[in-house]
């Protein structure tokens, strides 16, 4: 029986990972099913060939070229989802997509299933190869710059990998970061009580997201939160919107040392690679004058610096270090500030969740004014309530991709090697099959206690993975959660928050990553 047939007949809010299971079970068998008759034993079923498996825009080529114009031009990356939603709803939880411009066939596959996800997230790995963005790539090669992680495959992917990983996912490791982060937002709080209100709610998570991050990746304050026009935040903003448009562009002309797309690109980027080298060096000179005078050894021992940890391991080179730092830092800037706005503004438009948060908060944090890894190791609605708005607005237009490093059954298809699969996390996230009332903010759907129609969503695992999965995960997962944690509760703490009224969605644009496409204003009414 299809998957499209059950919905048809049974509620979807009623299918739970058991029934799932075993309508999949026929598409994930490598060898033929069987059933035994009079006649003796007869296949029933059989992996279908790459071939068979449903295209979308299979009509001619020039469709499918115009569709991903129109989008480009008029901007508009709702479209997109609707594309993925109108094409999930033609050819089911898996088909294929001809990314070809020109001739011959270039095809990537989207997953839109947790058991799929599942099938291709555990596929043996050895190079770990992803999607890479083009635009970087090109700008590395160009001016010989030292390749990025996310550039990077195989071996040389993972001697560098390991030394940073061990610094950043470890929870005890980045427990030590709390009070540095802290103290920025502290500060923030400030600024947010002298004020009754912010008209761009976004500009001021990206200014003390600027400051957090750089606190974290350099130990040092930028003095961005004073500076709505900081040039760190706007430079950042800027290049993660260029980077969006490349991938959007149906053609690579841009891709061009003498088009002027890619020239504001160039110089942005040495711009801002400038601006975090500096602080890299300025911040070498003082570790260096620390060591001469035998201060280092107790300012590391009062205070961590990821900085000085990395230039000290061995395993590491001083330009990966640097080039290590300034991504994170370039990265872990618009993520955090763009995830931050859609925590507080669902947490103002459903106020009886913000109360409950309220709630918990009193009662582990109570008024204290600082913060421990013990407070928030135990504050269960405030991890739901993040997780909940990464849901309901998913930072990515789609999800993960994995090029497939053998041939691989998925869905009932044989998949070639080297094709990339698309595990389509955005669409997921919000379907009801696996997250029931999708469209509601429910921060109950995650926790332990929870029973009955809502606890399904806790059966599919794979459907929700904002940060990736596997190895390649996202590095700055952690430092991430703990700033986003930090300032919730302090904002909250301090603050009920509204938005204006009349105001009952938020609209958002993908750049790379999801952003509100208008200015949020936020009330903010001292407690």
């Amino acid at each position: 029986m299809k998957m499209s047939i059950l919905h048809k007949f049974r509620p979807p809010h009623l299918i739970n990972r058991q029934s799932c299971a075993k309508v999949f079970s026929c598409y994930t068998r490598r060898t033929s099913a069987t059933t035994t008759t009079n006649e003796g034993t007869k296949p029933t079923h059989s992996v279908k060939p790459f071939s068979e498996m449903p295209e979308a825009l299979s009509g001619p080529r020039f469709i499918s070229m115009f569709y991903f114009i129109y989008l480009y031009i008029t901007k508009k990356s709702p479209a997109l989802t609707s594309f993925y939603t109108t094409m999930k709803q033609k050819h089911g939880d898996i088909y294929k997509q001809n990314v070809s411009m020109g001739k011959g066939e270039n095809f990537i596959v989207m997953v839109g299933h947790p058991d799929y996800a599942k099938t291709v997230f555990q596929a043996p790995e050895k190079e770990h190869r992803r999607f890479k963005l083009q635009l970087i790539d090109f700008f590395t090669k160009k001016n010989n710059f030292q390749k990025p992680l996310a550039l990077l495959d195989g071996k040389e992917w993972e001697v560098q990998r390991k030394p940073t990983q061990e610094k950043m996912l470890r929870p005890a490791v980045v427990a030590n970061y709390v009070p540095l982060i802290e103290k920025v937002t502290d500060d923030f709080i400030e600024k947010l009580g002298r004020k009754d209100k912010t008209e761009d709610l976004f500009t001021d998570l990206l200014n003390y997201a600027t400051e957090s991050v750089g606190m974290l990746c350099f130990n040092k304050r930028l003095g961005c939160m004073e500076n709505d026009n900081n040039p760190v935040a706007v430079h950042v903003r800027r290049l993660f919107e260029m980077l969006g448009t490349s991938v959007m562009r149906p053609r690579k002309s841009h891709m061009t040392p003498d088009s002027k797309f890619y020239q504001e690109y160039e110089k942005k980027t040495f711009e801002f690679t400038k601006i975090a080298g500096d602080i890299i060096d300025s911040q070498k000179i003082l570790l260096s004058k620390m060591k001469d005078e035998g201060q280092l050894e107790k300012y590391l021992e009062e205070e961590p610096n990821f900085l000085h940890s990395l230039l000290s391991d061995p395993r590491v080179t001083e330009e990966s270090a640097t080039s290590m730092v300034t991504t994170l830092f370039g990265a872990g800037i618009e993520t955090s500030a763009n995830t931050l706005t859609f925590v507080l503004t669902d947490l103002s438009l459903y106020p009886d969740k913000q109360k409950k948060l309220y709630e918990e908060i009193q009662r582990i944090v109570g008024d204290s004014t600082n913060l421990t890894k013990e407070h928030l190791a135990r504050m269960s609605y405030l991890k739901a309530c993040v997780k909940e708005s990464l849901r309901r607005t998913f930072p990515l237009s789609s999800g993960t991709g994995r090029y497939l490093e053998t041939d691989l059954e998925v869905g009932g298809y044989d998949i070639p090697k080297d094709t990339l699969v698309v595990v389509n996390s955005a669409l997921m996230s919000n379907d009801e099959r696996f997250f029931p009332r999708p469209t509601e903010y429910l921060p109950e759907r995650w926790l332990r206690d929870t029973e009955g129609e809502l606890a399904i969503s806790r059966n599919f695992p794979f459907a929700y993975t904002p940060f990736g999965i596997g190895p390649r995960s996202c590095l700055g997962q952690r430092f991430a959660e703990n700033e986003i944690f930090i300032a919730v509760i302090k904002i909250i703490q301090n603050f009920q928050i509204s938005l204006p009224a009349g105001v009952t969605e938020i609209k958002s644009d993908y750049t790379l990553f999801r952003t509100p496409s208008e200015k949020v204003t936020l009330y903010f009414k001292k407690r």
